[in-house]
């Protein structure tokens, strides 16, 4: 995403942030996602490839315990606390699925084990703050409100421990978390809360000086600090068209350079901070320099309109040092607690634990539109899992669509294998860009739709396309979606529940270039039907839903004219890259 405006990807005399030679390669040799990919290099396997674990003989209660928001405030009178009981083939302790229950002459009665009752508790003092509850084995998202009065607000965390067992006590399970509740800041800037259940961002409103909490759903570009800064009124205009964040892509190209004219950028965040545009401070060029960073964060971090951190931008393509992400979270967090931190992976799977123990959102760049990705058009080589570069890691030229709803599948995959808690965010790039390089044109303005509807269906809780300026017809569509996605109306659903993956089938069975997600919340069904395919589709298209319908309430997107039929929905065929979003009651 953040290296076509400067020069081409996988070209060495870009990759700044590199270590003199990369850390996996052989001396001389330039590498993209630890691949080789000139033609004078040979192929070689660049490791960091992230396999699932061993999986148990005997199936696991995976039991764990997070915070419902990454952090809490001394405004804050009360919490949420979430557990999950999963029953899993890679983590956790032994599960049997037998229990007792204790009958009234003194015997016990042989039953299944499906209800884990717990305790939870500050590590620190001992002091409860759920006792005797129960979950449900083998769920996920188990919410339970606590009072917060009690917990004095500091800096440091609160260590959590959550007790568990079956009704015998026969089996026992332990988990831990830790729990932010910080001072209330006094000194103007921001307060941005990360959802972990849902992965959406929480805001107040500071135009209208509201204490209350709202989640929001970024949608913009990474906006090129060059074309930004020659008018004021460019933030007018990005905020007029539906865009609610600003990520400016940096100037500098190298490390340890300050990216900005700081008293320019400082009025343009005065009119941000006015306007009531959030901002996604980009550190890419310096987040590996401390001083540097100190420097930023301290500044920054006083801004009413700071959303979130970006500090590594593609750090899996570059190969920067692995610790590298990790060590800048840590400093950033010492320095303002109150925002999370984000970067971007361009790899399919190169060290992704490694990078991704720096961020609390995972964002990914998958480009499809308009490249070859089995040939290098650039370096005239081949690509595949261990050579070569063309601008989409391991992407399959057969299905350019489905490789950016399978990265995004792939990373709560990833974080599943790994155990991750509390979880990921995950974020979605769309491609706004093209003739240049890899990619031999632009996006349409439908192709545009569809990456970014998929990008939705998937789990993206935001989308920030790279980049910015771009075609007015790409602008036009993305403006327009921006002002559907980013309403109360939509982020109620797609930040306040979880969505329901549906399969699409026709009179030949199940339609795999139809897309179907829908989200369930109020008696009212968010549907979002995304076709993958150029070619309409004249066969009819049948939806089951796990839901009785009442009828369309509202189509948001797209024709609209499905059919109803209680817990089903039909179209008498779908336009190629159609997409349709619809609300329905139920």
């Amino acid at each position: 995403m953040a290296r076509l405006s400067f020069i081409g990807i996988c070209a060495s005399a870009f990759i700044s942030l590199v270590v003199e030679a990369a850390f996996n390669a052989p001396p001389g040799v330039d590498i993209w996602c630890g691949k080789a990919y000139r033609p004078d290099n040979a192929s070689f396997n660049p490791g960091g490839w992230l396999d699932a674990p061993a999986s148990s003989s005997s199936p696991l209660l995976n039991v764990k315990i997070y915070p419902r928001m990454n952090i809490y405030t001394a405004d804050d009178q009360s919490g949420s606390i979430v557990v999950d009981a999963q029953i899993s083939s890679f983590h956790g302790s032994p599960y049997y699925n037998t229990t007792g229950s204790l009958q009234g002459n003194g015997s016990v009665q042989p039953q299944p084990f499906t209800t884990l009752y717990l305790d939870v508790s500050d590590a620190d003092s001992g002091a409860a703050l759920i006792s005797g509850a129960n979950v449900t084995i083998n769920s996920t998202g188990n919410e339970f409100q606590i009072p917060l009065l009690n917990i004095t607000p500091r800096t440091a965390p609160y260590n959590i421990t959550l007790y568990g067992a079956s009704q015998d006590g026969n089996q026992t399970y332990t988990a831990t978390t830790q729990l932010y509740r910080l001072p209330a800041r006094a000194d103007g800037g921001s307060t941005v809360k990360l959802d972990h259940l849902y992965g959406g961002l929480m805001v107040q409103d500071y135009l209208a000086n509201s204490s209350d909490w709202s989640p929001i759903f970024p949608f913009s570009y990474y906006i090129s600090w060059d074309w930004l800064q020659t008018n004021l009124s460019n933030l007018d205009t990005l905020k007029s068209d539906g865009y609610n964040i600003v990520h400016i892509v940096p100037g500098g190209s190298t490390a340890g350079e300050y990216a900005f004219n700081i008293t320019l950028l400082d009025q343009f965040l005065d009119r941000m901070d006015s306007l009531g545009l959030w901002l996604m401070y980009d550190m890419r060029w310096t987040y590996q320099n401390q001083s540097a960073v100190a420097e930023q964060v301290n500044r920054i971090k006083l801004r009413k309109s700071l959303l979130l951190w970006y500090t590594g931008d593609e750090p899996d393509g570059n190969s920067d040092p692995l610790n590298a992400t990790s060590i800048t979270y840590s400093q950033i967090k010492s320095l303002d607690p109150y925002h999370p931190v984000s970067l971007c992976l361009n790899c399919y799977n190169f060290y992704y634990s490694q990078y991704t123990s720096g961020t609390d959102i995972v964002m990914e760049d998958v480009y499809p539109i308009a490249v070859n990705t089995s040939y290098s058009t650039v370096y005239e080589t081949v690509c595949n899992t261990t050579y070569g570069c063309c601008g989409c890691d391991d992407c399959n030229l057969d299905s350019p669509f489905r490789d950016i709803s399978d990265r995004l599948d792939l990373f709560p995959l990833y974080d599943s294998w790994l155990n991750t808690n509390p979880p990921k965010s995950y974020w979605g790039v769309p491609q706004g860009f093209g003739a240049s390089q890899f990619w031999t044109r632009y996006p349409t303005a439908d192709e545009e739709a569809v990456m970014d509807i998929l990008r939705v269906n998937h789990g993206a809780k935001a989308l920030v396309a790279w980049d910015f300026p771009t075609q007015p017809d790409l602008a036009t569509v993305t403006s327009a979606l921006a002002k559907i996605i980013t309403t109360d109306q939509v982020t109620d659903f797609v930040l306040g529940t979880h969505l329901v993956a549906l399969e699409a089938r026709g009179e030949n069975g199940t339609l795999a270039n139809v897309d179907a997600t829908i989200w369930v919340k109020g008696g009212q069904v968010l549907l979002s039907v995304v076709h993958l395919s150029y070619e309409d589709t004249p066969s009819q298209v049948f939806l089951s839903l796990p839901v009785v319908l009442s009828g369309i309430s509202k189509s948001l997107w797209g024709s609209g004219d499905w059919t109803v039929d209680s817990s089903s929905m039909t179209k008498a065929g779908m336009s190629g890259l159609e997409v349709d979003l619809i609300i329905l009651d139920s």
